[in-house]
């Protein structure tokens, strides 16, 4: 980490969360890849909305206290990842980071998309990161049996048995559409949508409602005026559990694979690069954006029989097994789907 470049001194950065070092430098790169000067943004509104939950490098110096000084309060505390990034651009906007599990990075989407759609700013800085520092989360998501015995996503699989954690994050550079035009910027993608809601009351904490999903994703798309049969692909939250795969194959295949002619697209890039929890939403973007650049879906890696529980002609959606080319005389349009083990659930529509 280059200290010096961002104005940290050594001392500092020792006792900063490796977490708020990254954002530093992908906020950064965003700018940078936006074809934005970083200097242009200082004094504007902009806003910076981070999804992050760990507080992994916080239980490393609580292990020996002796090393804790006067900068581990804000080296360590999940909402100065966001605000250093505002300080450190000198940023006026909103400066929010958000906990809602492995949801977080979506929610952080929505709530910049929102923030500019009421005018209270017109670009936002929005994004997650997710680093494994100590042992105490794989710990305690083993103990909740979450974790794949075997160390695979098998997404959509038979042999689903849970998740694998994996480590990353990403920021993305939103602005208010015409004011992008107006200023001729490189425009990855148009935002069509975004929805949030919570599961509320349901048979366990942890257990995805699928009612809610389905309102959630219907709302979004009839908010968008997009029909069922517009959808070229959605990227599922998909992880590899036995619970929340066939459940949230349902809420797609009941919102939308059931409007359709032809089966719904899905898949999880989490089947390649596995759960990277709270930013997990980061790697669905992703991967949506370079869709859409490509003009190509990549594959959903590892299924070997098809997940039994998972009505797929019934529900009439389809899991993408190998590359598949989208079309090259239309809009695009691909959803993206995200939950947080607590019920925060959240959906982004993208297109071309």
């Amino acid at each position: 980490f280059d200290a010096e470049f961002f104005g940290l001194s050594p001392r500092e950065v020792i006792q900063m969360d490796p977490q708020q070092r990254l954002l530093l430098e992908m906020s950064w790169d965003a700018i940078e890849h936006a074809g934005i000067a970083p200097s242009a943004l200082r004094g504007s509104d902009c806003g910076v909305f981070m999804g992050i939950a760990s507080t992994d490098y916080g239980y490393r110096l609580a292990d020996d206290l002796c090393s804790v000084d006067s900068t581990s309060a804000t080296g360590t505390a999940p909402s100065i990842a966001s605000n250093r990034i505002s300080y450190l651009f000198d940023l006026h906007g909103p400066s929010i980071s958000m906990d809602t599990a492995c949801s977080s990075s979506m929610v952080a989407f929505h709530q910049a998309c929102r923030s500019i759609i009421s005018g209270e700013i017109n670009q936002a800085l929005t994004g997650a990161i997710s680093l494994h520092l100590h042992p105490y989360g794989f710990l305690i998501f083993s103990k909740a049996s979450m974790l794949s015995p075997s160390g695979r996503c098998r997404v959509f699989d038979e042999s689903a048995d849970g998740y694998v954690r994996s480590e990353g994050g990403g920021v993305f550079l939103l602005k208010e559409y015409n004011q992008a035009l107006e200023d001729g910027d490189r425009i990855l993608a148009v935002v069509e949508g975004t929805a949030i809601n919570t599961d509320g009351s349901k048979s366990g904490l942890t257990v995805p409602n699928m009612n809610v999903q389905v309102s959630l994703i219907r709302k979004v798309y009839e908010r968008a005026g997009i029909l069922p049969e517009d959808i070229d692909y959605l990227e599922a939250h998909g992880t590899g559990t036995v619970i929340g795969d066939p459940i949230e194959s349902q809420a797609i295949g009941n919102a939308l694979g059931k409007f359709r002619k032809s089966p719904l697209p899905i898949g999880s890039v989490k089947s390649n690069l596995g759960h990277l929890e709270t930013a997990s939403g980061v790697a669905g973007m992703v991967k949506a954006l370079l869709s859409i650049e490509h003009r190509s879906v990549p594959a959903t890696i590892g299924i070997k029989r098809l997940n039994s529980r998972i009505r797929f002609d019934e529900w009439n959606i389809d899991v993408v097994r190998e590359t598949r080319q989208l079309p090259l005389d239309k809009r695009i349009i691909i959803g993206i789907n995200s939950f947080g083990f607590g019920g925060a659930n959240a959906h982004v529509i993208l297109s071309s």
